[in-house]
């Protein structure tokens, strides 16, 4: 896979643009005729949850609509939880409900405003707290040929010297990837998709990153798209989990920081091309909004849970969103009691009024748990990266105000291959 660079040529530039004028004359998705698309594995991810999500995207909603998040009291018993449940005018049964430990999900396709179906719980006796599922959005001296001059993020925090002292970590300590996902399967895939004119079935080529070998990959689960092998079809999750711990010392491409350690892929969430496909495959016409990829707060911290109780010694969670989520904090606690240890991305919207960004914001508050800002080569704050009372830590993020020395190169999917601007049938496997 070769290395993420920040700068398009002008030519793609240009048709990126034209690409974009097109898909914008298109129609929005409408419903049609399905294809006959059978998926190799059960799906997770139904056409009615994409459409959620573009629902979202297109209404510049921080939550999921309709779905909501709710913990019922100690000692509340079934028929106690039913009675909460009938303060919603839909009336759900108790049976409808989804879990994610302790935390009961709920979709009402009667009333999608979440934050009002959150209002009506909350004022139950036997409900301790209910929330919207807010939507978290990706916030990522050896002999490998760019370590010298396009990794200096490594020798700005020393790393040459405490691998003579720890080589690189070793297999037993498991890092979660709880993000996009990263491929664990070298295998072709057919996927149905809207290529302007009509849904069109197209084989889709996958392939582990080759700087990262297969047997480091242990424990991946997908939790959001379907009951099978994990696939990045985004490239964020691919990239982080390069920084953290791609082959090092082996003469090809670049250095990872615990590149003896095992990776467990936990794919939480949705890119374009996952919501793309699902949609083609029911027969919709049209392409989803280009900032339709998100995370939703239960799948994340279903993700969590799963990390901390299939070993992982340490969970990174480059991805945050505006919306406090005591779900979101339930899960950090519960896995910092489980042994883990968990390194939360600040948030990169500094020039969008610094917000507050959680899970970040919990770091402060749990024991074990770090919040992480961003640096650029000059070791001053990146002009993007957020900041505020908890942040803990800050670590090269790269900063490209500082010219191409400031970026940092990192194994990852090429964006020319799936670039969904430019891109009607993506590959995902260089």
């Amino acid at each position: 896979m070769p290395r993420k660079l920040k700068f398009i040529d002008s030519r793609v530039l240009l048709l990126a643009t034209i690409v974009a004028v097109a898909r914008m004359l298109a129609p929005r998705p409408t419903q049609a005729q399905a294809d006959s698309w059978t998926p190799p594995y059960p799906m997770i991810l139904t056409a009615q949850r994409a459409l959620a999500f573009v629902q979202a995207a297109d209404q510049k909603l921080d939550y999921v609509p309709g779905e909501v998040l709710v913990k019922f009291k100690d000692g509340v018993t079934t028929a106690g939880q039913q009675r909460a449940l009938m303060a919603l005018r839909s009336g759900p049964d108790v049976s409808e409900l989804r879990w994610v430990g302790d935390v009961a999900v709920f979709t009402d396709q009667r009333e999608l405003d979440a934050t009002i179906l959150a209002a009506q719980l909350s004022a139950q006796p036997e409900i301790a707290y209910a929330e919207p599922n807010y939507l978290l959005r990706k916030m990522s001296t050896p002999n490998d040929p760019s370590f010298a001059l396009r990794q200096w993020n490594f020798s700005a925090i020393d790393l040459p010297r405490a691998w003579d002292v720890n080589a690189g970590s070793n297999a037993s300590v498991i890092i979660a990837v709880v993000d996009f996902g990263i491929t664990n399967v070298n295998q072709s895939f057919t996927f149905p998709t809207w290529d302007g004119g009509a849904i069109r079935s197209v084989s889709v080529p996958f392939a582990i990153n080759p700087d990262l070998q297969a047997s480091r990959l242990v424990s991946g689960r997908d939790f959001t798209f379907w009951n099978g092998p994990v696939l990045d079809m985004d490239s964020h999750g691919t990239h982080v989990s390069g920084t953290i711990g791609e082959d090092t010392n082996n003469g090809l491409a670049e250095a990872g920081i615990a590149y003896h350690a095992r990776i467990m892929p936990v794919k939480v969430c949705l890119g374009y091309w996952d919501l793309q496909f699902t949609l083609s495959a029911s027969g919709f016409r049209g392409f989803v909004p280009q900032n339709v990829a998100g995370c939703d707060t239960a799948t994340v911290a279903q993700g969590i849970r799963y990390a901390a109780d299939n070993g992982a010694k340490v969970i990174n969670i480059s991805l945050g969103g505006p919306g406090a989520s005591l779900t979101q904090r339930d899960a950090l606690s519960y896995a910092v009691g489980r042994g883990a240890f968990i390194a939360i991305a600040m948030g990169n919207e500094f020039l969008d009024g610094n917000p507050t960004d959680y899970p970040a914001a919990y770091a402060r508050d749990i024991d074990g748990v770090m919040s992480v800002g961003a640096v650029g080569r000059t070791l001053k704050r990146a002009y993007y990266s957020n900041t505020g009372a908890h942040l803990e830590i800050s670590a090269p993020g790269g900063d490209d105000s500082d010219g191409a020395a400031g970026e940092i190169w990192q194994a990852t999917i090429s964006p020319l291959d799936s670039d969904s601007r430019t891109i009607f049938f993506p590959r995902f496997d260089r």
